[in-house]
């Protein structure tokens, strides 16, 4: 496992962060099944190295996975990275834990902001942040009758805050409801990919029609730049077949899985530090809560095959960054003026 920082006490954008305690049969332990964060923070020129093959640098990067872990957290600071440049490049953070309720569903948490400066020549260099949190909350039956489990019971709401140019920001969100491990949770990079659908929201090796795949929601978004104004991205889990429900018999598991993501390049902020909250639909929530939560324990991860360490460099995510170009002319028009 790679070094990890408590940034629970940290300021991101006027929100703080802080550590959720769990409550309930499956989560008592405040433990993820299993769950992943990582932050990165790089630059790149405009019109010169942006969207090329390798043409991102990468300043400072940090990946922390755990299985059963309580709180799980990757944070890239200027400390880490102000041996290689004088600029201020901003900074990015995620997070990832157990949540309150019966089944501790996931709560993710997510920070980039960025910054740059002008070359000679009157390029522009950009921060390229991203940072991503994901966490896979799985349940297994430990009753001696089979449970009914709601496909479409699980939604969440993505708190934001973003700052700066539209085009410079990304707030992407995903859930899927499982029997195992359809799709790779570790390729975050691919986040960022532009347009909408799972392309947008994580690189998924498996569809609805997938072998284990139940229910699955994406969202994501180029926020609009409403400095001190929080905008909200809703998601949910909706059956792949069509069934409201899924038996689940004695000794068999399902898994919840979530993901957040952020991205910042240029100046300004995308803060979804406020939070991606796993809940249950209100609708299921006496169901789940009476009828299931008392008959299920937390399973962990072994049984998913989660392949630890397969992460894409800055060379493969460059060509899926979009809006340097509308930035850095933006900014060198806003410099003229200002001149």
């Amino acid at each position: 496992m790679t070094k990890t920082r408590d940034f629970r006490g940290l300021l991101a954008g006027g929100a703080l962060l802080v550590s959720l305690t769990a409550a309930g049969p499956a989560a008592a332990d405040e433990a993820m099944s299993w769950s992943y964060a990582t932050a990165h923070v790089g630059n790149c020129i405009v019109g010169l190295t942006c969207g090329a093959p390798g043409g991102v640098k990468t300043l400072g990067r940090e990946r922390v996975t755990e299985n059963n872990s309580e709180f799980t957290r990757a944070s890239i600071v200027q400390s880490d990275y102000q041996s290689q440049t004088s600029v201020n490049f901003g900074q990015a953070f995620a997070s990832a834990q157990a949540g309150e309720g019966a089944l501790g569903l996931p709560v993710l948490k997510a920070y980039a902001s960025g910054g740059g400066f002008f070359l000679p020549n009157n390029a522009f260099v950009p921060a390229v942040n991203f940072a991503a949190a994901h966490a896979i909350q799985g349940y297994t039956n430990t009753g001696d009758t089979a449970l009914v489990i709601p496909l479409n019971a699980f939604q969440g709401l993505v708190d934001y805050l973003a700052v700066g140019a539209q085009a410079g920001g990304r707030v992407g969100a995903t859930l899927a409801v499982t029997t195992g491990a359809i799709f790779d949770p570790l390729v975050s990079a691919q986040y960022f990919q532009a347009g909408t659908g799972p392309s947008a929201s994580g690189q998924w090796t498996g569809t609805c029609g997938s072998t284990g795949a139940l229910a699955m929601g994406t969202a994501s978004v180029n926020p609009i730049g409403r400095p001190n104004t929080t905008q909200f991205l809703s998601v949910a889990a909706t059956s792949c077949t069509g069934a409201a429900d899924h038996v689940l018999n004695p000794g068999e598991s399902f898994y919840v899985w979530a993901t957040l993501g952020v991205l910042r390049s240029s100046f300004g902020v995308t803060d979804a530090s406020n939070t991606f909250n796993v809940t249950i639909a209100p609708q299921f929530q006496s169901r789940i809560e009476t009828e299931l939560a008392p008959n299920l324990a937390l399973a962990d991860g072994s049984g998913l095959n989660i392949n630890v360490g397969v992460v894409p460099e800055p060379s493969t995510w460059a060509m899926m960054i979009i809006g340097f170009g509308a930035a850095g002319s933006m900014i060198r028009r806003r410099k003229a003026v200002i001149a």
